[in-house]
C-alpha cells in the first residue's frame, strides 16, 4: 500500500505540475527558433454562431475594425440552424465583406466544414462570436505562417475572474503551459476562441469533432507543427459558475472523443516529443481524478502507520470538505483556499462525469454556447 500511495502521489505531482516543470526544463536546452513577418494572404474568418442574435452585430464591428487589408479578407458567419434575426443583422454589413451562411443544425463543426467548402482562402481564421479581437489580432497571428514550418497557430485568451470563478487563473496557468509546449515542440490544442490554419490543414475536414483540437493534431500529423503567439490575444468574458461544470464536461467529451480518434500519435518511436506532451497534457489531466481518489484511499489505509500519514489524510478530507462547501455557500468563493479547492472538486467533477456520458456515447454534436 506504501508503494501504491507513492506511485500515486508522483502521477499527480508530475500531471499537476512536474510536466510544466519538465518543459521548462527542456527549454532551457532546447528553443525552437521560429519566424514571424508581415505577409498578406487572403484570409477567410469564420464565425459560427447559434443563438447569438445579442451579440452577433458587436462581433462583426469588432472584426471590421481589424488593420488587416480589406480587399486580403472576408468574414463568414455561419448559422447553426436558421435565424431572421442574425440574417437581417448581417445583411446589413455585406458591402463590408461580411456574409452568411444558414445551414441544417447539426453542430459547430458541421456549420464550420461548410463553410470552408464555400470559401478558398489560403488562410483560415476561427473566432468564437462572444470573443473581442484587438485590430491587429488577425495580422498577427497570420505573420507566423511566413514560417513555412507553421500550420496551426494559437491565440492567448484574456479573461475577467466573476463570480467566484477561478477561470481567469486556469487560463493564465494554461496559457504559460501552451507557451513552454510551442518553445520546445508543437502545441497540441487551440485555444477554441481565436486561432488559424492553414487551408490544406483543413482538408478532408470531420464534421463531428472539436475544430480547436482536431486540427492542430491533423496540422502534426502533416509534418506542420502547432504555435502560440502570446501577442495574438482572444478576450473573452467569464463563464458563470453555474455554467462552468457543464461547460467543462462538454469540453473534455470533446476532447477524448479527438483524443481516441488519434491514438496513433501516442507512438514515441514516429512522433517523438509530440507522444509525450498529448499523453502528459491531455491523458493524464483526464486520469487526474481516478489517481487522487486513489490517493485517498491508500491514505485511508495508511493513517494509523505514522503522524505523517495522518496529516496528509486530514488535509485531503480538509480540501475537499471546503470546495464541498463552496458549492452552497457561494460566498465562500471570495476567499482564495475555498475559491481554488472547489473550482479544483469542479474540474475533476466534470472530467469523471465526461468520462462517464463519454463511455455512454454522448459526444455533444449539437451544441448550445456558453454565455459570457
Amino acid at each position: 500500500m506504501v508503494w501504491a500511495y507513492w506511485i500515486v502521489v508522483t502521477f499527480c505531482v508530475y500531471t499537476i505540475a512536474g510536466y510544466a516543470g519538465c518543459l521548462w526544463l527542456l527549454g532551457k536546452f532546447k528553443k525552437k527558433a521560429r519566424l514571424q513577418a508581415e505577409i498578406l494572404p487572403q484570409v477567410s474568418v469564420l464565425i459560427a454562431i447559434r443563438g447569438a442574435e445579442a451579440v452577433i452585430e458587436d462581433k462583426l464591428r469588432n472584426c471590421i475594425a481589424s488593420d488587416y487589408p480589406k480587399d486580403h479578407l472576408e468574414f463568414v458567419v455561419i448559422c447553426d440552424g436558421p435565424s431572421p434575426v442574425v440574417e437581417t443583422i448581417v445583411q446589413r454589413y455585406g458591402q463590408q465583406r461580411v456574409r452568411l451562411l444558414s445551414v441544417e443544425r447539426r453542430g459547430k463543426s458541421f456549420a464550420l466544414g461548410k463553410a470552408l467548402e464555400q470559401t478558398t482562402a489560403e488562410i483560415v481564421v476561427f473566432t468564437d462570436v462572444g470573443v473581442r479581437l484587438d485590430p491587429h489580432g488577425i495580422r498577427r497571428i497570420v505573420s507566423n505562417f511566413a514560417d513555412p514550418h507553421v500550420g496551426c497557430v494559437s491565440s492567448e485568451d484574456a479573461t475577467l475572474d466573476s463570480d467566484g470563478n477561478c477561470e481567469s487563473l486556469y487560463i493564465s496557468f494554461d496559457s504559460r503551459l501552451r507557451r513552454l509546449e510551442s518553445n520546445v515542440c508543437s502545441l497540441i490544442n487551440a485555444s477554441g476562441s481565436f486561432f488559424a490554419a492553414r487551408r490544406e490543414v483543413c482538408q478532408k475536414w470531420n464534421p463531428v469533432m472539436s475544430s480547436d483540437f482536431f486540427v492542430p493534431l491533423r496540422s502534426i500529423e502533416a509534418g506542420y507543427d502547432v504555435v502560440v503567439d502570446p501577442d495574438a490575444i482572444g478576450y473573452v468574458g467569464s463563464v458563470r459558475a453555474e455554467q462552468e461544470y457543464q461547460r467543462k464536461v462538454r469540453t473534455i467529451v470533446h476532447g477524448l472523443h479527438v483524443f481516441f480518434c488519434h491514438l496513433r500519435l501516442l507512438n514515441p518511436c514516429k512522433h517523438g516529443l509530440v507522444s509525450w506532451q498529448l499523453a502528459s497534457h491531455k491523458l493524464f489531466r483526464w486520469m487526474l481524478p481516478f489517481a487522487l481518489l486513489a490517493l485517498l484511499i491508500c491514505n485511508a489505509f495508511l493513517w494509523k502507520d505514522s503522524r505523517f500519514y495522518e496529516i496528509t489524510l486530514v488535509g485531503q478530507v480538509a480540501f475537499y470538505l471546503a470546495g464541498a462547501v463552496c458549492w452552497s455557500v457561494k460566498s465562500l468563493r471570495r476567499i482564495s483556499l475555498f475559491k481554488i479547492a472547489w473550482f479544483f472538486i469542479l474540474g475533476n467533477a466534470a472530467t469523471l462525469r465526461a468520462w462517464f456520458e463519454f463511455a455512454s456515447g454522448e459526444r455533444y454534436v449539437s451544441w448550445q454556447p456558453s454565455r459570457r
